[in-house]
């Protein structure tokens, strides 16, 4: 018998209804009409595409649409009853049987990929994770109705940087809220952080490696990583990125988080931030990526600035995004890019378009000029600090808690919380039984390892099961 891939060419797949029982009978080959429909539906039944029980359509439907004979048909439903692959029922038709156990044709495997995070938690103390139900649902809808039934012309092509309007709204809101200075010109905005980063990569010298932080946040490292770039992992102090370790490496980028180290939580103190621009300064060609991650969320007075706001030699590359402030499926990032990245930027990447909706973009904009993201950022902030004030208080009620120690919590969306070798491998193992979702702070170093430590994320988890989680976590 012929392969039957040889004699016809699929064009719609699905036999749910006859109109999707599309495909292209080869009448100038040698194989008869009858065993070509015979190999293409055993096919999708070994494919997995028709599953167990679903019904063919009748021989009279499939014959008028393929415009075949009954008996053409008849004769392939008769093969596939005889070899196993469906059955008839008296009165209502053909049906598949169940063949899991038949083995795939050689040059045609489908395979299932296992799902991430499929399964479900009890308690979920992830640190990626925002309470969903804080989002401006209202506002957010009523104001992208507005753009969509007001600016059809946002239907077209855009600036490949954003549209104007969002990027002065950004460059307003970052000078105000967190001392940045920019023009509108030198702003990109793009879905997420990653993208932005690869493009980052592609703007710097070729051949100068990246610094790291050590720990640092593993999904920014694989795309650097995957973008060429050869990594220097630097260790951390009390004040975040060591800068003699930094020098020593010989690394022409790095990579910070400065306003909330991640992991860690440590904030940098304005003093490091100067010494990291200095050696920035130091050689042509260095440059310092400043990604300020959760800068937003600052528990203990005003933020410190970011470090391109004292920025005087156009060394900074500031970057971050809405995803913690909105939600993170709002794939909405933007970075400022100084000027002499600009040129390059607009050599190598002026043609490519948009990777952020022109909707969303103007959504968000008149969501930033009409002041809602400032009043939803302040009630948010309320609520994390509750959140965060609840899990700290149940931490220190523990009968262990004096063998732990509890930091980084004064900014970000989760704490550390540090414990003896002999305890983090029971509460790991209560973690496992109780169904609670917990980050080791060791999984986070790329090279070496840390103290025995957890990442408590808080964000989505509310009041009463953040008490729960901790005493059913720590019962020792």
């Amino acid at each position: 018998m012929i392969p039957y891939e040889q004699y016809f060419c699929i064009i719609s797949k699905g036999l749910d209804a006859v109109n999707n029982f599309t495909f292209e009978l080869n009448k100038s080959m040698g194989c008869p009409l009858y065993e070509q429909l015979y190999l293409y539906i055993s096919g999708e039944i070994k494919s997995g595409r028709l599953k167990k029980g679903e019904k063919l359509p009748s021989k009279k439907a499939i014959a008028s649409h393929l415009h075949i004979s009954q008996n053409t048909v008849e004769t392939a439903y008769s093969m596939l009853v005889q070899e196993g692959y469906v059955y008839s029922k008296p009165r209502s038709g053909y049906y598949v049987c169940n063949i899991s156990d038949l083995i795939l044709p050689p040059n045609v495997r489908y395979e299932t990929i296992p799902k991430k995070n499929d399964f479900s938690f009890r308690y979920d103390f992830s640190t990626n994770v925002v309470d969903i139900e804080s989002f401006p649902f209202k506002t957010w809808a009523k104001l992208n109705r507005e753009v969509v039934y007001q600016s059809p012309e946002l239907l077209l092509s855009g600036d490949g940087r954003g549209d104007g309007a969002i990027r002065e709204s950004l460059a307003k809101y970052l000078h105000e809220f967190r001392g940045v200075n920019c023009s509108p010109d030198q702003i990109v905005i793009g879905a997420g952080i990653e993208y932005l980063l690869t493009i980052i990569c592609g703007l710097l010298d070729e051949g100068i490696s990246f610094a790291v932080e050590n720990p640092g946040y593993p999904k920014s490292v694989s795309v650097i990583k995957n973008s060429g770039r050869d990594i220097k992992y630097i260790p951390l102090d009390k004040e975040g990125l060591s800068p003699n370790a930094l020098r020593e490496s010989g690394a022409g980028a790095a990579y910070i988080t400065p306003s909330h180290q991640f992991p860690t939580g440590i904030v940098m103190p304005i003093g490091r931030r100067a010494e990291i621009l200095r050696w920035a300064g130091e050689c042509a060609g260095r440059f310092i990526i400043e990604d300020d991650y959760n800068s937003e969320f600052n528990f203990i007075g005003k933020p410190i600035p970011s470090i391109q706001g004292i920025d005087s030699l156009g060394r900074v590359i500031y970057m971050s995004t809405f995803s913690r402030i909105l939600a993170p499926s709002i794939r909405i990032a933007y970075m400022v890019l100084p000027y002499e990245l600009m040129e390059r930027f607009f050599e190598k990447y002026g043609r490519y378009s948009s990777t952020v909706s022109r909707f969303d973009q103007h959504t968000l904009c008149r969501f930033i000029d009409g002041g809602h993201l400032s009043r939803h950022l302040n009630r948010v902030k309320n609520i994390y600090k509750k959140r965060r004030d609840i899990l700290a208080s149940a931490l220190h009620s523990l009968p262990c808690a004096g063998s732990l120690k509890i930091y980084g919590e004064n900014a970000g969306l989760h704490l550390i919380v540090e414990t003896p070798p002999e305890l983090a491998s029971k509460i790991a193992e209560n973690a496992g039984r109780e169904n609670i979702r917990i980050n080791r702070l060791r999984d986070y170093y790329f090279e070496g390892s840390g103290n025995e430590a957890f990442l408590l994320g808080y964000a989505s988890m509310k009041p009463e099961d953040l008490e729960k989680a901790v005493k059913l976590l720590f019962a020792i």
